[in-house]
């Protein structure tokens, strides 16, 4: 099991489009097969902060999903929206543990 950490931060005029682009990728997401979790959440006090929280059952789902069409129009559209440079940190998960991870 693998869990991805990423935060963006939006141009203020792109705030809206970010987040409605990044809904539908959660949707789209979510219908994947070995998915978990594809959490986006907004800053409260910064609207332009936002954090997606993926939780994948494998490394060859988490690259199967860097395939779809939904993730592929996603990144092409992004990237002139981030104010800033964007981070993502790959983690383990301890608890739950991994074999109690319900999709």
């Amino acid at each position: 099991m693998i869990v991805t950490v990423s935060s963006y931060k939006i141009l203020p005029e792109k705030i809206q489009e970010f987040t409605e682009i990044s809904e539908e990728l959660s949707r789209e997401s979510l219908k994947e097969n070995g998915v978990y979790r594809f959490d986006l959440l907004q800053n409260d006090g910064d609207d332009g902060r936002f954090v997606i929280i993926e939780a994948y059952e494998s490394e060859s789902r988490r690259k199967a999903h860097l395939e779809t069409p939904h993730f592929v129009n996603w990144r092409r559209t992004v990237p002139e929206m981030f104010s800033q440079g964007t981070t993502t940190v790959y983690y383990k998960p301890l608890s739950p543990k991994p074999e109690d991870w319900k999709k």
